[in-house]
């Protein structure tokens, strides 16, 4: 079982493509779980897929005593689904299923480790967790080292299977999306698709614009930052104070949640990333699914999206007028921009394709399930199955069987 946010993000994503896989590929039986108190747009979207979906609230942050009474209810709830497999996804997912899953009748539960350090919950519970684990997998080689050197699992139990990217059909084209934004036709526009957090710091992405619409309004050109995203930890106000405090005027938009991802990104011409951290940044797979080259801050999450190609327009995290030279090399020459788009769109189609990654997760639940026979029982092909991604949200049940 999995449990994650309602609201779309990227862990979400991955376990909902996941999760159709399972019950079109396999014949799976598979429920996504939420251990927040709040349905989402994940919740509408498993509706139309045929999906089932439960949400269960889990305080994490809670004294001791209370602490304990949610693990308790979690296993409850968990053995009464009866899953053969329980996958989750984010830190408290990951944390409390592993704490518990041996009470619930699953033959497996895997862990699916989404970040490098981000959201910690306590060394002492991460750990005693993962002692409970059997199987590990994580989206990049930066997230398997931090189970590995920070949270002790066992190297011969992690598995890197990279997120896989599956646009979907744009729902306006780029005229219209410009249109709708007010844009020219000659007016440079660069995107930052990001929940508005403390990690992917946007208040660096700010200070980098500064020294961009500087250079380019001396030079008689037109640009606007596009901020899309969630404002997930209260921070819209304060940034659009930092805005316009800065002068930016027009040239700065934030667009909150963004449900046509494929169409804005058509209707740019450059894709940013500021981030202090990251394991594999959907925001730059997504954006070079779509044929855009990308300017970001260099950690092993994203230079293990780009791949060398790209390392060259990836400045130390924290520098804005590093990441504003890099902005302004791409967003300049027209014809590098091309080419650099180029390469990402076949990287993406070469190393993050959905079909190995479905795969690669299937062949994974597979051989625990098999482990988990020879030591314990017989086992049939797999019938139900439980993914779960983020603490706030729905949660998705990995393969169950029966």
């Amino acid at each position: 079982m999995t449990m994650l946010d309602l609201e779309v993000g990227g862990a979400e994503r991955q376990a909902l493509m996941l999760a159709l896989h399972l019950k079109e590929h396999s014949k799976a039986k598979v429920e996504i779980w939420g251990l927040g108190a709040n349905e989402g747009l994940l919740a509408r979207i498993c509706d139309d897929r045929g999906i089932p979906w439960r949400l269960l609230p889990i305080p994490w942050f809670t004294g001791r005593k209370d602490k304990v009474v949610n693990l308790a209810r979690l296993a409850l709830a968990l053995r009464k689904a009866q899953p053969d497999v329980i996958m989750s996804y984010l830190t408290v997912p990951n944390v409390a299923c592993g704490l518990v899953w041996r009470w619930t009748g699953a033959r497996v539960c895997i862990w699916n480790q989404r970040c490098v350090g981000v959201d910690r919950v306590g060394e002492r519970a991460e750990r005693s967790a993962v002692k409970r684990v059997p199987w590990f997998a994580s989206n990049s080689e930066a997230g398997a080292e931090f189970l590995v050197n920070t949270l002790g699992a066992p190297a011969e139990r992690v598995r890197v299977v990279h997120n896989a990217i599956r646009l979907p059909p744009p729902q306006m084209d780029r005229e219209e999306w410009r249109r709708t934004l007010g844009l020219n036709a000659d007016t440079l526009a660069v995107c930052m698709v990001a929940n508005l957090t403390v990690n992917k710091d946007h208040v660096t992405m700010l200070h980098a614009w500064q020294h961009v619409i500087g250079k380019l309004n001396a030079e008689g050109r037109s640009a606007v930052l596009l901020l899309a995203g969630r404002d997930t930890e209260g921070a819209l106000d304060k940034l659009k104070i930092l805005a316009f405090d800065l002068g930016f005027g027009r040239s700065v938009r934030f667009l909150g949640q963004v449900k046509d991802v494929s169409g804005l990104l058509n209707a740019i011409n450059l894709c940013v990333l500021s981030s202090r951290s990251e394991s594999s940044p959907n925001g730059v797979l997504e954006a070079m699914a779509a044929g855009l080259a990308v300017a970001g801050t260099d950690n092993s999450g994203i230079r293990e999206a780009l791949g060398p190609e790209g390392y060259e327009y990836l400045a130390p995290a924290g520098d804005a007028e590093a990441l504003a030279n890099r902005i302004l090399n791409l967003i300049t020459d027209a014809d590098l921009r091309a080419r650099i788009a180029r390469a990402n769109k076949a990287r993406i189609e070469k190393e993050f394709n959905s079909d190995i990654t479905c795969r690669e997760m299937t062949s994974l639940i597979i051989d625990a399930l098999e482990e988990s026979h020879s030591q314990k029982q017989t086992i049939s092909s797999p019938a139900n199955a439980a993914l779960t991604t983020s603490e706030s949200s729905l949660g998705t049940k990995s393969i169950a069987q029966r």
